[in-house]
């Protein structure tokens, strides 16, 4: 866990450095970006916990039980229900961009539905069948979440 000094700001200090740091991040505009910033303010250690509890929050959403998460992600059955917790009655952060990117996800399931029924109707005329459909499930499996 990071450490953070003893000695206390003034409250109105700490406020103030608080929304700078949220303006800061509301400024990141693309993945690199993010990337780049997240580098800089984060070790590797934090960036994993954090990935961590976002991954956490995903597999809860999608309905995974408690325990297969804890010992799928390797944290304690503690982290996966103080995340819990926060799903129910937290600010709504985590659903707020995990909704997000459902929709991305059943989207994308969506059209790789559509795109699987085509090809059992359409067989390109420059590949021969065997090594097309074996090109079509690596590419499925390469496309797979998490």
């Amino acid at each position: 866990m990071a450490q953070i000094s003893k000695y206390r700001l003034r409250k109105e200090i700490e406020e103030r450095m608080y929304e700078i740091f949220l303006d800061s991040v509301g400024m990141v505009q693309n993945r690199k970006h993010v990337s780049k910033l997240i580098d800089d303010l984060l070790s590797p250690t934090e960036k994993i916990m954090l990935a961590k509890r976002l991954s956490i929050a995903l597999l809860l959403m999608k309905q995974y039980q408690y325990r297969s998460i804890a010992q799928l992600l390797h944290v304690s059955y503690g982290t996966v229900n103080r995340v819990g917790r926060m799903l129910e009655s937290g600010n709504g952060g985590y659903l707020m961009v995990l909704s997000v990117l459902l929709k991305q996800e059943k989207y994308i399931a969506f059209i790789n539905k559509i795109d699987d029924a085509l090809a059992e109707i359409f067989i390109p005329y420059h590949r021969n069948l065997g090594n097309w459909r074996r090109e079509r499930w690596e590419e499925k499996k390469s496309q797979s979440p998490l």
